[in-house]
């Protein structure tokens, strides 16, 4: 897995080929790897001369993420890790040679009771030079804390599916949690945006320990995502676009919210086949999925304008990279002026889209200003007819959301 990200996969398209029962512990590990890995990097210069060949050094790096990080709890005992790490070089023999070396790394390192003195975490965080240079740049008093939100486990967060839990009955299914053996907390708000349906649950299980989930009790959707639905104040009737739609997760909360006709528009016809998936776990009706490219409509656009857009464009990710730890290792400082203006373009061409008088939501998962407030700006200049409303802009990541930007616009009656 980390090979294959190194050479520019995805973990998620990487993973795939691991069998399903084997996926979540193959997961946590590169996890761990790709979140500590520049600080595994400057441990291996310094325990060993040159770099490692090969899977050797893929063994390494995987096992000394998985050293007991400070003040934190061990996920393998220490006897366990030099034992497994020594034991996969049976598996490969291109491997079988380097017995040696990775025991007696492995040791050394884990009998060194100053090693976050000499090397510390916080002076290594897993990030390219560019990246770390934007955050600093852009967030002077809160750049550690960005930093230090990534290595965090991402919690678990539920929208409760309102068209079978309403408000009302949602003590019920709480209680069902609490006889789950699942511990939870309500998320009332974000940055000032009430929200009615999000449950963090305090220690994340499979979607199988969830009661209801594969009856659409409910889905798994971070709670800082969840804010679309409420910023968007939608009608009973309102013809609204969902672009860049999938997995669908803000498509089924508008749904679950308001009685509309909604389309789901997505570029890739497997993501999009998820999108639909989604709808009928739910029990949603009332939405179109189209496979399409939002930045050109002609191929799918019917010519009746929408009363609101939901803009949930391509970006960087940058707000969700605890998540997705690779994307640190994937992106390139180009790939943010290219992202940029793949943006632009979709807004232009969704802009055309939206009835006089009508709303269009903005959002990224990114913490880059050049795809937030930036973007932002530079809409409001290049069209006169766009007004700017009420809406969080950037949100940072914290320990009960990740990072989103969200920016509100009407398209004015008066000059369209």
């Amino acid at each position: 897995m980390l090979q294959q990200v190194q050479d520019g996969t995805s973990l998620t398209s990487a993973i795939q080929i691991v069998p399903v029962g084997l996926r979540p512990a193959v997961q946590s590990i590169t996890f761990q790897a790709l979140r500590r890995g520049y600080w595994v990097q400057e441990v291996l210069n310094q325990y060993v001369q040159k770099t490692p060949p090969g899977l050797t050094l893929y063994v390494l790096w995987a096992a000394i993420a998985l050293v007991p990080e400070k003040n934190r709890e061990p996920m393998y005992a220490t006897h366990t890790l030099v034992n497994e790490a020594v034991n996969v070089c049976h598996l490969d023999k291109n491997l079988f040679y380097a017995k040696g070396l990775i025991n007696a790394v492995l040791r050394r390192v884990l009998r060194n009771e100053n090693l976050y003195q000499e090397i510390p975490e916080d002076k290594n965080p897993s990030y390219p030079d560019w990246w770390l240079r934007k955050i600093k740049h852009a967030y002077s008093g809160s750049a550690q804390q960005i930093i230090d939100s990534s290595k965090d486990r991402p919690p678990l967060t539920l929208r409760l599916n309102q068209r079978q839990i309403p408000q009302c009955e949602q003590d019920l299914y709480l209680k069902k949690l609490e006889e789950a053996g699942l511990e939870y907390k309500k998320i009332n708000s974000i940055s000032g945006i009430q929200l009615t349906n999000a449950v963090e649950l305090k220690t994340p299980v499979p979607v199988n320990q969830i009661p209801g989930f594969f009856d659409g009790a409910c889905s798994v959707q971070d709670a800082g995502a969840q804010l679309a639905g409420a910023l968007l104040s939608l009608k009973s009737g309102d013809k609204v676009l969902d672009a860049c739609a999938a997995p669908g997760g803000k498509t089924a909360q508008l749904l679950e919210l308001f009685d509309l006709s909604l389309d789901a528009l997505e570029i890739d016809p497997t993501r999009a086949k998820r999108i639909q998936e989604n709808l009928d776990r739910l029990k949603l009706q009332n939405a179109r999925v189209l496979v399409g490219d939002a930045s050109e409509p002609k191929s799918w656009f019917d010519g009746v304008q929408y009363d609101a857009i939901l803009a949930d464009v391509p970006c960087s990710a940058s707000g969700i990279v605890r998540r997705h730890p690779d994307i640190t290792y994937l992106r390139q400082e180009v790939d943010i002026k290219n992202l940029q203006v793949m943006q632009r373009k979709i807004l232009t061409a969704l802009w055309g889209l939206l009835k006089p008088g009508g709303k269009l939501l903005y959002v990224t998962c990114s913490i880059f200003p050049e795809e937030g407030e930036l973007q932002a700006r530079w809409w409001l200049s290049s069209m006169p007819n766009a007004l700017r409303l009420d809406a969080p802009g950037q949100i940072l990541p914290s320990k009960e959301h990740d990072g989103f930007f969200y920016a509100l616009f009407e398209k004015d009656n008066s000059n369209n």
